[in-house]
């Protein structure tokens, strides 16, 4: 079971890439290994699924939903549409500004 929790774990290096200063490879991997224990050592099937189900309850993501959206910007392209004023879909009028 290790090795399901490390293979994951181990996309830590591709993350590491993106970084403007990459961490070395072997603190990546421990990072990883660490990762890959602590997930073997307090996670089994049910202990995940209560996870799940703690977090990720319709009320729970509505919440989260209404608390992360910002209003929307009265003068910005999408609220204004100028697509239907042209008679053109809202895909040919942002294809036709690209050019």
């Amino acid at each position: 079971e290790y090795e399901q929790w490390l293979q994951p774990a181990m996309t830590c290096s591709a993350y590491n890439l993106q970084f403007a200063v990459p961490l070395d490879d072997k603190e990546v991997h421990d990072i990883a290994k660490s990762i890959a224990k602590w997930t073997l050592k307090r996670l089994d099937e049910s202990t995940f699924k209560q996870y799940v189900l703690d977090t990720h309850s319709p009320e729970i993501q509505s919440v989260r939903g209404k608390r992360s959206k910002r209003g929307a910007s009265l003068f910005s392209e999408r609220t204004l549409e100028p697509w239907v004023a042209l008679g053109i879909s809202r895909r040919k009028y942002y294809y036709d500004k690209k050019k």
